[in-house]
Formats: structure tokens, C-alpha cells, sequence
């Protein structure tokens, strides 16, 4: 049994949280009042003071190094292997666009990513001719992923990119595997982690894998304009750094020009000192305020409970494979148009849900500071429908 007195307080903390009923975290989370504050704090400090001298510049630098550091321990990463981003599109273009393209050189991903990993891709095949062959993991994105993907591997591949968790079914894809498979066969692999950063626990450590893109705004609750990108040591050798400035570089007297020798060497100039200072402490209010054990419990324990409720309903398909996976619920309803649904649910509900464009399904994210009693009030709802 939950512990409720602990669930209302972070409730209280999150006022989006009790306004609405907010089931759809996998798009943006509610902000919990730590991030608003530090926000705020940092904003009035640059306003009263200046952003002048050393002492303003040396703050800074603390609030960037602490994001990066709180990144490395949610991740089960080394703080020199983090890079910051504004969001997981712009770790996952780093790193495509990175590699020294040939024309005819393959990539392989699957049939249930983001357009935010598609676009690079694409990007890629219409500019160098680069070949996207794609590992078909069947509608609910359970089939066995080595061997799809291992079907698509040929001696041009040079880069696997794929989801930790599908944004299009909750699954959660065996990427330990493909890293194994990746350094077996000297294949970098890139992991999407938009739908398991904050969701389930990550090490990238155990998963084997070279690159894992994060977004704060989803799961981790953060501000907009906030991400991170995880770079194995040993895999800097894969990727050229794009474009650059003042942060990739080492200030060192007598050094004209020199790259960090780390994950830093992809950031390029300043960024919003004030949203990084959110970042920093909603990741710490969830580490040693909600708990992370605690949190990624929480959030199974709703979307197995999610999974079994929501099929009492009738006519619904259930597109998630297994209870108690991730965070995401997706299902179809015979007969119901999944957007008008959604417009229904927010105006007469005062529920909050999303739409799955590619499979013509309705999406749930069940988020640790959700409560059984409101995904009864979505079923009951549904079941008026």
C-alpha cells in the first residue's frame, strides 16, 4: 500500500497535480515548486546585482556543474560523461551528425521512434546518403528486439539508435541487449531515454550503451529548455564535435585551441542560468525528497493497476503489453475517434490525456503523484463514453 500522507505531499507541492487530472506526463510533467522558486531566485538575483564580475560567473558555473552532476547520478553515470542540452532532440542530433558519413552507410532503428529520432535520421539519409533500415517490433512493440534488430545488421552499419521505453506503447525495450550486441560487433548504439528518464531506473553503465538523451520537461518534471546527454568515455572516439564554443573548450593559458577531453566538448555556449537552476533542483527534490526507489515503485504500481482497470472497460484494446512496465498506457476504444476523445476527457472531465496519431490510440501516463482514484474517474469516464 502506498504511503498517502507521502503522496499528498507531493501533491501539494505540484498544484497542476490537483487542478486537473493530469495524466500525461509523457508530454510534459507538472512543475513541483521547487523548480519555480529556484527559478525565480536566480532571475531576481541577475536582476538585482547585474550579471557582472567573478562572483556572478563562478555561480554560474556551480549551478551548471550541480545539473550535471544530478544528471550523473540519475543516470549511474560518471559527471565528466554529461553533457547539457536544451532536450532530447538536441543529444540525439549531436551524436547522428557527429559520425563521418559515407554515402551507402547504414543506420538502424525501429518501427516505434519518435519523430525526434526519426528527424536526424532523415536528415542524414537526404543530405549523405546514409541507408535507415528498420528493426519491425510489431504493433505493441514486443517482439523480440535482438533478433529484429540483428536481421538488419550488415557490415555497413555504423550506428544503432532506438527508445528505452516506446512513446508509441510503454514498452520497454531490452536495450541492455543491444548494447551487448553493439559491442560485439563494434556498433555504437544512441538511446532515446524522452519516456524512461524519471520513469523506471537507469543505469547506463549496466545497459552497455555509448549514448542515452534525456529531456527534463517530461517525467523528470523540469523546466523547458532543459536535457542532458550521456557520453561513454571510451566512446568519444565515435563522434566529431558539430559545432562548438565557448564551453567545449579548455581555458587553459598557452592553449589556443582544444576541446574537453569529455562529454563537455558538446556543449557550445551559455545557457538559461535560471532554468538550469530549476533543473538542479527539481532533480534533487526528486532524489532526496520523493525518493527515487520510491518513485519509480510508485509509478509501476499505477500503470499495473492502470492496465488491469482500464480493461474493464468495454470495446478497449489494450496496446501495452505488460502491467507494471513503464509509465505509459496505450489503448484504442472500437468505434471512438482517439482526438475527439481527448477533447472530450479535458472539457468534460477535466482529464488530461494524448493522442497516438501513428496507431489511432489514447495514451496514459501514470506519474508518481498520480493516485489509483483518479485513474478510476478516467475508467468510469471511458466507460460513459
Amino acid at each position: 500500500m502506498a504511503d498517502q500522507s507521502h503522496i499528498q505531499r507531493i501533491r501539494r507541492e505540484m498544484p497542476a497535480a490537483v487542478e486537473h487530472l493530469y495524466l500525461n506526463t509523457g508530454t510534459f510533467g507538472p512543475l513541483p515548486d521547487c523548480v519555480t522558486q529556484a527559478i525565480q531566485e536566480r532571475m531576481q538575483d541577475e536582476w538585482r546585482n547585474g550579471r557582472l564580475g567573478a562572483e556572478f560567473f563562478e555561480s554560474m558555473i556551480a549551478i551548471y556543474g550541480r545539473a550535471r552532476r544530478l544528471v550523473a547520478r540519475l543516470l549511474h553515470a560518471g559527471e565528466h560523461e554529461i553533457a547539457l542540452t536544451d532536450n532530447t532532440g538536441e543529444g540525439l542530433n549531436v551524436i547522428c551528425h557527429g559520425f563521418n558519413w559515407q554515402p551507402g552507410d547504414e543506420v538502424i532503428t525501429t518501427n516505434h521512434e519518435h519523430i525526434s529520432a526519426q528527424a536526424p535520421l532523415y536528415q542524414l539519409r537526404d543530405r549523405w546518403g546514409v541507408v535507415i533500415r528498420e528493426a519491425d517490433l510489431g504493433e505493441r512493440a514486443d517482439r523480440a528486439l535482438s533478433e529484429a534488430v540483428s536481421e538488419q545488421i550488415t557490415g555497413r552499419t555504423r550506428l544503432i539508435v532506438l527508445s528505452h521505453v516506446t512513446w508509441t506503447t510503454g514498452m520497454v525495450l531490452d536495450v541492455a541487449a543491444i548494447g551487448r550486441l553493439g559491442r560485439e560487433r563494434n556498433i555504437p548504439v544512441l538511446v532515446d531515454g524522452a519516456q524512461s528518464a524519471g520513469a523506471i531506473p537507469i543505469d547506463v553503465k549496466q545497459l552497455g550503451v555509448d549514448f542515452y538523451a534525456i529531456p527534463m520537461q517530461k517525467w523528470l518534471c523540469g523546466p523547458d529548455g532543459t536535457g542532458a546527454l550521456y557520453v561513454r568515455q571510451e566512446s568519444l572516439r565515435y563522434v566529431t564535435s558539430t559545432y562548438v564554443g565557448y564551453w567545449s573548450i579548455k581555458h587553459e593559458e598557452d592553449v589556443e585551441w582544444a576541446l574537453h577531453e569529455n562529454a563537455q566538448r558538446f556543449e557550445v555556449g551559455g545557457r538559461q542560468t535560471a532554468a538550469l537552476a530549476g533543473q538542479g533542483a527539481v532533480l534533487d527534490w526528486l532524489e532526496n525528497v520523493v525518493g527515487h526507489d520510491w518513485l519509480f515503485a510508485r509509478i509501476a504500481e499505477l500503470h499495473a493497476y492502470g492496465w488491469h482497470a482500464l480493461q474493464q472497460v468495454p470495446g478497449l484494446t489494450m496496446l501495452t503489453p505488460q502491467a507494471g512496465a513503464s509509465g505509459l498506457l496505450a489503448f484504442r476504444l472500437e468505434g471512438r475517434d482517439e482526438n475527439e476523445m481527448v477533447k472530450v476527457l479535458r472539457e468534460q472531465h477535466n482529464i488530461y490525456v494524448r493522442s497516438i496519431p501513428n496507431s489511432h490510440a489514447l495514451r496514459v501516463s501514470t506519474g508518481f503523484y498520480n493516485t489509483e482514484e483518479e485513474i478510476d474517474t478516467l475508467v468510469q469516464a471511458l466507460k460513459g463514453l
